[in-house]
């Protein structure tokens, strides 16, 4: 299982509504809610319009691509095997025939296949500071993908297998298996208000607490159930020290150019030891450039990695370009758009839409939908309250 490619929605890590209806971008386009989670510099470009503070109480977030379809085939392959099992137990030529037949397709059907889901949660408080504006926030989200390792061993010995005098049914030699890796952060965003020839800029910085865990969970292809991954016999984790930082600018009017660096210390953790497979989960830094313009009614805004990322040693790495907009329908609704492409295609293109609803001055609710090829769907639902 080395080298697979994933039709993953896998993107920055973290969910938020606004952003993630506009294709994930928001470096430069980030309210106060998500600026802690992409650009903490954006606290002090917002600032001066606001009074008051804001708590984002939860930004709960999942997608998930062929999952359904690659359950299936595995429930297809344990039902041929029991079948086959039974069938050699009783002595019957006919079904050992049928159900070898049928085990051999299912075997060849997952050959090569994976499937991915991630979740997410998140939360912010943005603290009514103007001098040094600040967020306190935690977020945490787990990424699995689900890999068919095939063995032509398996093949071999059913496509030789004789009816009229089978052997005794052992394990296969083909595996199933869920690698997974979760990180959450504890920290805390500061940004710093800065002026340069009357041009608003801000820089911001976010120390925190990272916790991540991985999970490594590889049985026999009749035994797979992908419930079980997170069993503790699987699961290793770590707790160390990370850092965040931002810079935003406004050089006009509507206009606001960000740039961060997320996760600046590299991390690497490394899997259980699973039926002699292991794998290396990777936190590395991930730099973005963006920039948004907002008219009064509308904005539009762009997102590109600057360098690429990976998050297991052995799987394809990402880079992405997010493009998005947003149109403020009335003054208590939003209409966003948003689209985003893998520079590296390792991960299918994916298509968001999401709604803001604004209720008097201090709730809003929003809500995103995610699409793309091979089944890959996700949402994001989000409350947070202005005070």
């Amino acid at each position: 299982m080395c080298c697979v490619t994933s039709t993953a929605l896998a993107g920055q890590q973290f969910y938020e509504a606004r952003g993630d209806a506009m294709g994930g971008a928001g470096v430069a386009a980030s309210n106060r809610e998500g600026a802690a989670f992409i650009n903490p510099a954006l606290l002090a470009i917002h600032a001066p319009h606001y009074a008051g503070g804001v708590v984002m109480l939860p930004a709960l977030g999942f997608d998930t691509s062929n999952v359904s379809n690659f359950t299936d085939k595995f429930d297809a392959l344990q039902l041929s095997y029991d079948g086959l099992e039974a069938a050699i137990d009783s002595g019957d030529t006919t079904a050992i025939d049928t159900y070898r037949n049928a085990l051999v397709g299912d075997l060849e059907s997952l050959n090569g296949d994976n499937a991915y889901a991630s979740f997410g949660l998140g939360l912010s408080v943005v603290l009514p500071t103007k001098r040094m504006p600040m967020a306190i926030f935690y977020k945490t989200y787990l990424d699995a993908l689900s890999v068919a390792a095939i063995e032509q061993s398996d093949l071999d010995a059913l496509n030789g297998l004789d009816p009229n005098n089978p052997p005794a049914v052992t394990d296969l030699d083909s595996q199933g298996a869920v690698v997974a890796g979760a990180v959450s952060d504890l920290g805390v965003a500061l940004s710093f208000p800065l002026s340069i020839v009357n041009m608003p800029i801000a820089v911001g910085i976010s120390p925190k607490m990272q916790r991540i865990d991985t999970y490594n969970y590889v049985v026999s292809a009749n035994n797979y159930d992908a419930d079980d991954f997170d069993d503790e016999k699987y699961r290793n984790n770590e707790t160390a020290f990370n850092l965040d930082v931002g810079v935003a600018m406004q050089p006009m009017d509507g206009l606001t150019v960000g740039l961060s660096g997320r996760n600046l210390i590299s991390q690497k953790v490394d899997t259980v030891e699973s039926l002699g497979r292991q794998f290396t989960y990777r936190i590395d830094a991930l730099y973005t450039a963006g920039v948004a313009y907002d008219w009064s009614n509308f904005s539009v805004t762009t997102d590109v990695d600057l360098n690429s990322h990976k998050r297991f040693d052995g799987i394809d790495s990402t880079q992405y370009w997010r493009v998005g907009g947003e149109v403020k329908a009335t003054d208590w609704l939003a209409v966003r758009l948003g689209y985003r492409h893998d520079l590296k295609d390792s991960t299918t293109d994916v298509y968001s839409v999401g709604t803001g609803f604004t209720f008097g001055q201090s709730f809003n609710l929003d809500f995103t939908g995610i699409v793309g090829s091979d089944d890959a769907i996700g949402g994001v639902i989000q409350t947070s309250y202005h005070f």
